[in-house]
């Protein structure tokens, strides 16, 4: 095992001096990047996997030499790399707390990307090479899925059926599944018998005049496992005067396989996704998803060398917004808005706080609310431990990372924890029945909606 010290060193090179002897050129970390970390260490402190395990290559500054070690060709794309990279939950904490501006996120996809596409496994014995093959095949049914939303819908109907027919229910009694597999089984969500996708219309009337004519990205999971907040969503926006259009040929956003290191695969469903929303004509995209608005916001860089969609991919992400920034831009009607009578607190999905840099946004938006009281949650921006897909492939970490955000949800005495994101909602959810909590975790747009009376 490779020990990394990561100290400041004094340095003459510049982006264009490095021979990039590990990596291939294209989707490669940006050597200049790499160098503009100062080693500083603030990033460490706001590091969850360097809270968890106290290791450096575990934070930041030691994954950023891990790839400057690959760059300058001291070091292989090996398997402790891979493991390493991938044991990043991708929270963008750092890049808050970066005092030089690193763009640690943008570095952390290039790595997943060399390594998904790295040639060093050529030379392992064949056994070894079968065996990742059929990992690599396991690993990209998920993916597959959201490539196809047809299929991935298809899996919602056979958890629609899961939970209705009463086998979830048995299963349970009979202490089944066991062990890990158990627990991870409570992180499935209710879906509904028919998803946004179907009973939402493809323009939806404001109510009154139409003021502004916005998109909305059903999505992949937001549609499947989050049916009722994107319909909530598109019930709000109504009430404010916005004529909704959601696109179904759309698709995913790919946000998914941008962060498991399938940039081009990511750059395609991009494309879908602008040239749905150009020929929709809208004055914004409106989102509900944290991971998603950040991904779309980023498009502009997935695409920026693209002679054909670099424009159109920054003319697209200009008008992403999440759904509290265009509430705080545009007002909110509180007209016919009922006092609620709880006590509320709100988590920051780590893609609205540090990709996206939505922090005060939403809590103008929660206090316009009549009948709450806003208790602040202390470490609101830390991880809840969802991370995308990281509360399956590393649960057990995932889960050490819920019962910190969890102890802090408890000490605020609050009825509801609000958030913005599928993942942190539906991981809350499992840390509340984790931790027996009487409260609930509602998305931004439920709490809305139901100060309107819906829901």
């Amino acid at each position: 095992m490779t020990t990394i010290m990561c100290v400041a060193q004094p340095t003459n090179e510049s982006a264009d001096a490095s021979p990039m002897v590990g990596f291939d050129l294209l989707d490669a970390p940006q050597y200049g990047d790499l160098l503009n970390c100062m080693h500083c260490g603030l990033c460490l402190p706001q590091c969850p996997t360097f809270a968890l395990t106290g290791r450096e290559r575990s934070s930041p500054r030691g994954r950023i030499q891990l790839m400057r070690g690959v760059a300058d060709g001291a070091l292989e794309i090996s398997e402790v790399f891979s493991q390493e990279i991938y044991f990043c939950l991708g929270c963008l904490a750092c890049m808050t707390a970066c005092p030089a501006g690193v763009q640690y996120g943008s570095m952390l996809e290039a790595a997943r990307t060399q390594i998904e596409t790295s040639r060093f496994r050529r030379n392992e014995p064949a056994y070894r090479r079968f065996g990742r093959l059929v990992r690599g095949c396991v690993r990209r049914l998920p993916f597959a899925m959201f490539e196809r939303l047809p299929l991935f819908r298809l899996a919602g109907r056979a958890l629609y059926l899961y939970e209705r027919t009463g086998l979830r229910r048995l299963l349970h009694r009979l202490g089944l599944p066991p062990g890990q597999l158990g627990q991870m089984e409570q992180l499935l969500p209710a879906v509904p018998a028919r998803l946004s996708s179907e009973t939402l219309p493809e323009v939806a009337e404001p109510v009154g005049a139409v003021k502004h004519r916005v998109g909305l990205l059903l999505g992949c999971a937001m549609d499947v496992m989050c049916s009722p907040e994107n319909e909530a969503t598109v019930r709000v926006l109504q009430r404010n005067g916005c004529q909704v259009v959601t696109p179904r040929d759309a698709g995913c956003c790919g946000a998914l396989h941008a962060h498991a290191g399938e940039l081009a695969k990511a750059r395609q469903m991009a494309k879908l996704v602008i040239a749905a929303f150009e020929r929709a004509e809208v004055d914004a995209i409106v989102m509900n998803s944290a991971g998603c608005g950040a991904a779309m916001k980023d498009y502009a860089h997935w695409l920026h060398d693209d002679p054909k969609w670099g424009e159109r991919a920054r003319a697209f992400s200009a008008k992403v917004l999440d759904l509290t920034e265009w509430f705080d831009r545009h007002g909110l009607d509180t007209a016919g808005m009922k006092p609620l009578g709880k006590v509320v607190t709100y988590h920051d999905a780590c893609h609205l706080h540090h990709a996206q840099g939505v922090i005060f946004e939403p809590r103008r938006v929660l206090a316009k609310v009549p009948g709450v009281h806003y208790v602040e949650l202390n470490e609101a921006n830390w991880c809840c431990g969802s991370a995308g897909v990281y509360n399956v492939t590393h649960f057990a970490e995932s889960v050490q990372l819920l019962d910190r955000k969890m102890a802090n949800i408890a000490a605020t005495g609050a009825d509801v924890v609000v958030t913005s994101n599928p993942g942190c909602l539906l991981q809350l959810r499992y840390g509340i029945k984790r931790h027996s909590l009487k409260m609930e975790a509602w998305h931004m747009a439920e709490y809305l909606d139901r100060a309107y009376g819906g829901g």
